[in-house]
């Protein structure tokens, strides 16, 4: 029964907590264990400390430290003193001088210690922490990161994890002041029962009178959570929309947006504050009280039951006061704690598996097409309800060229991030050669398909880099030559300063819209997949350009199965079927003859862009 109980309390669930999270992030329970262990060391050596200040503290008083002759325990480990100069006072007051020494410096170098494990423990956790997220970030379905904040992210990531594994030293402070307290109260029993017992019933009102001010705090930390991730959002869309924001002329706008969301963040750090300040008043006070308290009783003691004597009552008096400023740091450590308490959450929320559109990896490894890639009645939804594609049944053909056209908003890129498998859908709704898209490793089944997009991604890093980005092995220069040549890049990497180890910048600032798309298309080049998918990846370039790349293509594409999406009805003219897409659904498909038979859709598309 007593064990049932044991395992419902607060603090016994926290433990376990703890335990599981300091387990999954490679810190185990024995690691803490040790610098606790100093720790209690620590509090010992403090003790012995403040036990020989009452014989000190007595002998001064009296002017006589011959009783330190009586107690067995100090006259042994005097006894080496003794023998060699002798038992005089000034050699017992300088004996107990030294040993009080000795006991606060070792003191001193075991918290010292443990405290420099604490803080390894600590960089540990926020390392291993760091990691563990970015590992789920990546781990999670494309429409995760198509519906949250990367301002949130980055800021769980990088200041919500350092925020958290800081407060370990908080906790080992917890765990020194508590058993320096114990030991504390043991002297202080020693000397007076009477008055240790008053000590007891007085904390009680310290720790109750701060805990609803901690609650507060508490609740606060989940506003300022909340806050600093709109802060991040704030700082995410204007850095990444720079000249969105210069071509409207918004800069005002945008200093208004950051000023109210950096004004939140504040206001509630100000209520934070305002309510941790509370907390020192309040002890202070109710110090006070309880120190005024303890010299009348004292008094009385001394006075009318001529209890005790002076010098231990004033060690008492020591100990106490030390021990209500540990409970003020004890008090705030709780704070500190209380603070952080919506980050912890939002770390929490990385860790479980709710929204997070997992990908299942199948088990079969993908050597090739061979055959096809069928869509048998596809239709995808949105966790909106919002209804992507509805009922899509198509062949797409080994060696042959597919492309899709539609309006924008009639599902192309939704329709070949399926075949991607960056969104999830019913098992056996697209079959390659038969067998379920489902069953093969995401890992073989990208390494066969190259993706050329409309939004070029580039990283801030060398061209070269991000050519070669995602290729495994070592790169031979001349394959990289190759395909710098096929993209038609040749003439503008011969102009960079640095050739192809020119860092690109943020999002490529220092390449043209041209030039991003020609680093994409020598990207999938280099790959040399045999699934080739073009996202309007001629979108961006003029048509001189665009006629140089198209040769290009053509030789990429030869024998290749390639996917083509494109508003430039011009680059599919030499496609072998065509899939006019409308509002989600198959319109028409055929070939460009047969399509432009029918004047159907895809007639009317045409007939806008027969200039071309």
């Amino acid at each position: 029964m007593m064990k049932k109980t044991i395992k419902k309390t607060k603090i016994y669930i926290t433990f376990l907590r703890a335990s599981r999270f300091f387990r999954s992030m490679d810190i185990k329970l024995r690691h803490m264990l040790f610098p606790c262990f100093l720790a209690l060391l620590a509090s010992l050596f403090e003790g012995i400390g403040f036990g020989l200040l009452i014989p000190t503290v007595k002998g001064i008083l009296e002017g006589n430290f011959s009783f330190v002759m009586d107690i067995p325990f100090l006259n042994k480990i005097m006894e080496p003193g003794f023998m060699l100069l002798g038992k005089s006072q000034p050699v017992i007051f300088g004996q107990l001088l030294a040993l009080i020494f000795i006991s606060i410096l070792l003191k001193n170098c075991l918290l010292y210690f443990s405290s420099i494990i604490i803080a390894y423990l600590g960089k540990k956790l926020a390392n291993n922490l760091r990691k563990k997220i970015y590992a789920r970030y990546l781990s999670f379905g494309k429409l995760f990161f198509d519906r949250t904040s990367a301002g949130h992210l980055y800021q769980v990531l990088l200041n919500f994890t350092e925020a958290v594994a800081s407060q370990l030293g908080c906790l080992q402070g917890i765990i020194q002041m508590f058993l320096s307290f114990i030991v504390y109260l043991i002297i202080m029993a020693a000397i007076s029962w009477q008055l240790t017992f008053f000590i007891f019933l007085m904390f009680p009102i310290f720790h109750f009178t701060v805990s609803w001010i901690i609650r507060k705090i508490r609740q606060n930390s989940f506003y300022l959570t909340e806050s600093y991730s709109t802060l991040g959002t704030s700082i995410s869309n204007a850095l990444s929309s720079m000249p969105l924001i210069k071509a409207y002329q918004s800069e005002e706008r945008e200093k208004k947006w950051f000023s109210h969301a950096s004004g939140c963040v504040r206001d509630i750090q100000v209520s934070m504050a305002k309510k941790q300040a509370l907390i020192p008043c309040f002890q202070e006070m109710i110090s006070l009280t309880m120190l005024l308290t303890l010299v009348a009783i004292i008094a009385f003691l001394l006075v009318e039951k001529k209890i005790g004597d002076i010098s231990g009552y004033m060690i008492f008096f020591l100990l106490i006061r030390r021990s209500t400023i540990y409970f003020g740091v004890f008090n705030a450590a709780r704070v500190s704690l209380a603070s952080i308490r919506g980050h912890t959450q939002e770390i929490s929320k990385v860790f479980n598996d709710n929204d997070k559109f997992f990908i299942k990896c199948g088990t079969r490894k993908f050597t090739g097409l061979k055959e096809n890639i069928k869509f048998d009645g596809v239709t995808f939804l949105y966790p909106e309800g919002i209804a992507a594609l509805k009922d899509i049944t198509l062949t797409i053909d080994k060696g042959k060229v597919t492309a899709i056209v539609g309006s924008s908003g009639s599902g192309k890129t939704t329709l070949i991030s399926l075949i991607m498998r960056f969104y999830d859908i019913l098992p056996e709704k697209i079959k390659i050669d038969g067998i379920d898209i489902k069953e093969f490793t995401l890992q073989s089944l990208m390494k066969k398909i190259s993706l050329v997009t409309q939004e070029t991604f580039i990283m801030n890093a060398s061209l070269k880099t991000n050519i070669t980005y995602g290729l495994e092995g070592d790169i031979k220069s001349e394959a990289i030559s190759e395909a710098v040549k096929l993209a038609e890049m040749s003439d503008f990497v011969t102009h960079l300063p640095k050739g192809l180890d020119t860092n690109v910048g943020d999002r490529g600032a220092k390449l043209s819209g041209g030039e991003k798309q020609r680093v994409s298309i020598a990207r999938a080049i280099l790959k040399q997949a045999e699934i080739i998918i073009l996202d309007e990846a001629t979108s961006s370039l003029d048509s001189i350009t665009e006629s140089l790349i198209q040769k290009a293509l053509k030789e990429l594409v030869k024998n290749r199965t390639t996917i083509v999406i494109a508003h430039r009805l011009s680059t599919i003219k030499n496609a072998d079927k065509i899939i006019v897409l409308e509002n989600g659904r198959i319109a028409e498909q055929g070939s460009l003859n047969e399509l432009l038979a029918i004047k159907g859709k895809f007639y009317e598309f045409w007939q806008e862009q027969k200039f071309f």
